[in-house]
């Protein structure tokens, strides 16, 4: 049976064979690309420093800090916001970490307010930012590489070290993929974790709300169980869920807003307790 790929529909609609023919499927790729594309997302963040990162009280590997995903800021609502950074400022979070949909139509304007809230609570350089897919709605693309960073990076803290993915189309992706094995081969003492806002799975629930592509994830999972990685962290499911699967901690915190889902309906943030070589979470809600 033939498979009618859009590859086989052009070569159909184009008539030509061969060289000339990858020429011109290559060309019309090349021309429908749009930026809020994944691969030209990834190939931009590589020429995109990360944002400047100092968090304090790290080195001695005692610290905590807080994560959530799916703030979904829009326009002046900073409410929800503003009460995870109150947070973490209250109990000195040497940092915070912010999984994805930070805002909620990828608007230029959301992202500078979300920034400024930031900045307010101290932690303008003590935050790490994660691509999510609301957050390149329209032109959000063009506004987050200014303002938040690149959309995938390898980052150090104290005695953890964070890969950042971007999953914002549903997917990592094979160049992605090969950036993350490379990075994991690296091998590192500290507590390795992964972030991304769609997660492989969702612990405990049946739901499309992952990433789309079955094997991809099930290959991201058996790859970083054989490479060392302690934890994957990520939001898209308004919801908390948490489960270990072949020694690495599957959680997803989308606790930030947004229509919320089982289990958990409250809002909430997750923090994270770093011990030397014992990492712990604690789930919070508002």
């Amino acid at each position: 049976m033939k498979h009618f790929t859009l590859q086989y529909i052009l070569k159909k609609i184009l008539n030509v064979k061969g060289p000339l023919w990858c020429g011109l499927f290559l060309l019309l790729l090349l021309s429908c690309g749009s930026k809020s594309g994944y691969f030209v997302r990834f190939v931009e963040s590589q020429e995109i420093s990360p944002l400047a990162f100092s968090a304090t009280g790290v080195s001695s590997g005692v610290f905590t800090f807080s994560f959530v995903g799916d703030i979904h800021l829009g326009g002046s609502d900073t409410g929800r916001l503003r009460t995870v950074l109150q947070a973490a400022q209250d109990n000195g979070d040497a940092f915070v970490i912010f999984l994805g949909d930070m805002v909620d139509k990828g608007e230029r304007a959301d992202f500078d307010t979300f920034k400024a809230q930031v900045r307010e609570f101290g932690f303008e350089n003590k935050a790490i930012y994660v691509i999510g897919n609301h957050d390149v709605f329209g032109e959000g693309w063009d506004a987050y590489k200014k303002i938040m960073g690149p959309s995938h990076f390898d980052l150090t803290v104290g005695n953890c070290r964070f890969l950042v993915l971007d999953s914002a189309d549903g997917m990592v992706g094979e160049e992605q993929t090969q950036w993350l094995e490379e990075k994991l081969k690296q091998r590192s003492s500290a507590h390795t974790l992964v972030l991304s806002h769609y997660m492989p799975l969702v612990p405990g629930q049946r739901t499309y709300l992952r990433l789309s592509n079955e094997i991809e994830a099930i290959h991201l999972m058996k790859m970083i169980s054989r490479l060392g990685v302690e934890a994957w962290l990520g939001g898209h499911y308004h919801s908390y869920a948490q489960e270990k699967i072949d020694n690495v901690t599957y959680l997803v915190a989308g606790g930030g807003g947004g229509r919320r889902m089982e289990p958990l309906k409250e809002l909430f943030y997750v923090r994270a307790t770093v011990n030397g070589p014992e990492l712990t979470f604690q789930v919070h809600t508002f």
